[in-house]
């Protein structure tokens, strides 16, 4: 698959692509002998795992410790775990955080909606 496929495909630049790259979140592409990259089946699984783990809030430097962990083989399984772990930690921290934002906007949304109301109710008059 060609870069402007993936780019479309995952909605990211080709700079983000090539950024990933350059420090070791993707491994190598093979290129075309004009140079153009060709993104096969491994490289397009890599891309949407680290889509993934940087939508899910996993920094740079954390994807690229996993990164060096899963390519030191089986022996990192448990370190490569507990990240994950971490992270889907972070991820149910984020939402209670949220849904707590929410109730409170609710609630303001309501009010506000009761006052308005109210407040035609009284100027109808």
């Amino acid at each position: 698959m060609k870069i402007a496929e993936v780019t479309h495909k995952y909605n990211i630049s080709r700079q983000t692509l090539y950024y990933w790259e350059r420090i070791g979140l993707l491994y190598t592409i093979a290129k075309d002998s004009n140079g153009y990259r060709n993104y096969d089946e491994e490289n397009l699984k890599q891309i949407e795992f680290v889509s993934c783990m940087r939508n899910a809030g996993m920094t740079v430097n954390k994807l690229k410790k996993y990164m060096v962990l899963y390519s030191s083989g089986e022996q990192t399984f448990g370190q490569r775990k507990q990240l994950i772990a971490d992270q889907l930690d972070e991820i149910k921290h984020q939402i209670l955080k949220y849904k707590n934002a929410q109730q409170v906007l609710e609630y303001k949304l309501n009010h506000y909606e009761e006052l308005e109301n109210s407040f035609n109710k009284k100027n109808a008059k």
